[in-house]
C-alpha cells in the first residue's frame, strides 16, 4: 500500500450477523425506493443530495465496517477511510456478472473490502453466488482454480484484503432481487488541504450538517468524507 499504513496481514473474514434484520429490511425498503431501474447502483454520495433518513443508515452501516476492519487488521481508526460506497442492486434474471479480480486491481488506493448482504441468497434471489477464486495446490500455468462459494444470509457480511490474494467473482442472477452493499476503505493520509478536524462539537455538528446531511455540492461531500474521521468518531485514534 504505497503511502498507506496498511498491515502485513491478509485474511478474510465471514459474519453471519453484521446487520440487524430491521437494519437490513429498513435499507432495503429506502433503497428499492431511490434505485429504479435501469439504475442498479445508488452511492453514499448521491444518497447525501436526496434523503437524511437513508443517508444516516447508510453511514451508520459503513462506520461500522470501518471499526470492523480497524480492529481485524490492527489498524489505528483514524488511518481507515471509507474511498467508496454503493448499493447494488440487481432484479431478476441478470445477465450481468463481476468477473474475476481483485478490488486493489480496480484502484491502487482499495486496501480493505467489505460487502454487506442487505438480502439472503435462498429466501430473496437465486444465482448471484460469490466466489472466492484461488489458485490450487497444482504447479503451473494450467494448473485450474479453486472456486469457493459463499452463501450469504439477509445481514451477513465479509471483510477482505483486497489484493491479489483475495481475487473473487460473482456469477449472473438468476431470479428475485440481489441488494448489497460493497465498500472500499484505504489507509492512504488525507491530502492537507482536505483536512478541516473540528475542534468542538458545534464544529462537529456543522461538518456533518454542511458535508453530510444538507451538501451545497460535491467538494462539500467530499471533504466530509476526508474528515470522516474526525467528524464521527472524535477523540478515539
Amino acid at each position: 500500500c504505497e503511502g498507506g499504513a496498511c498491515c502485513d496481514a491478509c485474511s478474510r473474514v465471514s459474519f453471519q450477523s453484521f446487520a440487524t434484520p430491521a437494519e437490513a429490511d429498513a435499507f432495503r425498503s429506502e433503497i428499492e425506493f431511490v434505485i429504479t431501474p435501469p439504475t442498479e447502483q445508488f452511492s453514499l454520495q448521491k444518497c447525501a443530495f436526496r434523503d437524511t433518513r437513508t443517508t444516516l443508515l447508510f453511514v451508520r452501516l459503513v462506520e461500522r465496517m470501518r471499526r470492523v476492519i480497524a480492529h481485524e487488521y490492527g489498524l489505528p481508526l483514524s488511518t481507515v477511510l471509507p474511498m467508496q460506497a454503493f448499493a447494488a442492486m440487481f432484479v431478476g434474471d441478470n445477465g450481468k456478472q463481476s468477473k474475476t479480480h481483485s478490488d486493489e486491481s480496480t484502484h491502487s488506493e482499495f486496501h480493505y473490502s467489505c460487502v454487506l448482504y442487505i438480502t439472503g441468497q435462498g429466501d430473496d434471489f437465486e444465482g448471484g453466488t460469490f466466489f472466492w477464486n484461488d489458485p490450487s495446490e497444482e504447479v503451473g500455468m494450467t494448473a485450474p482454480r479453486v472456486l469457493t462459494p459463499r452463501i450469504p444470509s439477509k445481514g451477513s457480511a465479509i471483510i477482505f484484503s483486497s489484493g491479489w490474494e483475495n481475487m473473487h467473482q460473482v456469477e449472473p442472477l438468476r431470479s428475485g432481487t440481489r441488494l448489497a452493499v460493497p465498500t472500499f476503505f484505504t489507509t492512504c493520509p488525507v491530502p492537507p488541504e482536505l483536512l478541516n478536524a473540528p475542534v468542538d462539537d458545534a464544529a462537529i455538528a456543522d461538518g456533518l450538517w454542511h458535508g453530510l446531511l444538507q451538501p451545497e455540492d460535491v467538494s462539500a461531500f467530499r471533504v466530509f468524507m476526508m474528515n470522516w474521521h474526525s467528524l464521527l468518531a472524535p477523540g478515539y485514534d
